[in-house]
């Protein structure tokens, strides 16, 4: 079954221990601190729209793009305002209008598994980028999927079905299957997600190479340098 499907109308009850309002917080400071009067906002990979209701709630316009129609189901609940959605492969997208501000994350970016889709990808945000707009984005680590998903398996309750969650890390091509196995009401159902790790100097250099410029590269959530027990790499990027 395609990622996203049946986790789509459980995926927020899943992630119900995710401080978003802190996440939303950092990420406007990033926003503020290198955009002077943010009016358009994207966000590639909005999944069930909890950044785009916020985003929007502020004032700000933001467009969210998803490749997956069931959680864009979700996130249309919270499309009110000047919070629109985009049903969009972010590989292969085009906005007509100049975007200020750009952002993905919660390891979106590791779903492209290939460094061509990546750079695609990058093309794709350059393309629609005036000179003082900002993309920023995250990756996950090798480090987190070692010390929290490899040969994990987790389960989950709810009102009419549960969820098995298996993790498995393939070293050598540096990829983490995850498999999600959904019971409701009798019949189960299997999604495969597959995710690869990148190290920090491979996705700078594609960047680079895409014709964007590094500004920062961050640790968590914060403000300070990565390190080899990071969890998140959180890049800040403008055209070069």
């Amino acid at each position: 079954m395609k990622p996203y499907t049946d986790i789509a109308p459980v995926y927020d009850s899943l992630l119900r221990h995710v401080d978003y309002q802190e996440w939303y917080e950092y990420i406007l400071s990033i926003m503020k601190k290198h955009v002077l009067h943010p009016r358009l906002i994207l966000e590639l990979g909005c999944g069930t729209g909890r950044f785009g209701s916020k985003f929007s709630n502020d004032g700000y316009t933001i467009y969210g793009i998803d490749n997956s129609l069931d959680m864009l189901r979700v996130a249309k609940t919270r499309a009110f305002l000047n919070f629109r959605i985009i049903c969009a492969d972010i590989t292969r997208f085009y906005i007509s209008k100049k975007i200020d501000f750009i952002f993905s994350v919660h390891d979106t970016m590791n779903y492209l598994l290939d460094t061509t889709d990546i750079l695609n990808m990058f093309h794709c945000v350059k393309e629609i980028m005036h000179q003082s707009s900002i993309f920023m984005f995250d990756i996950t680590t090798e480090h987190n999927i070692l010390k929290n998903f490899d040969g994990k398996t987790s389960h989950f309750r709810f009102r009419n079905s549960s969820v098995q969650w298996s993790n498995n890390y393939d070293a050598q091509k540096k990829l983490i299957y995850s498999n999600l196995h959904f019971s409701r009401a009798g019949k189960t159902t299997v999604e495969e997600h597959v995710q690869r790790i990148y190290p920090i100097n491979e996705i700078t250099r594609l960047a680079i190479e895409s014709g964007l410029e590094v500004l920062g590269i961050h640790g968590d959530y914060t403000f300070e340098s990565p390190h080899d027990e990071s969890i998140m790499i959180n890049f800040i990027t403008r055209k070069a």
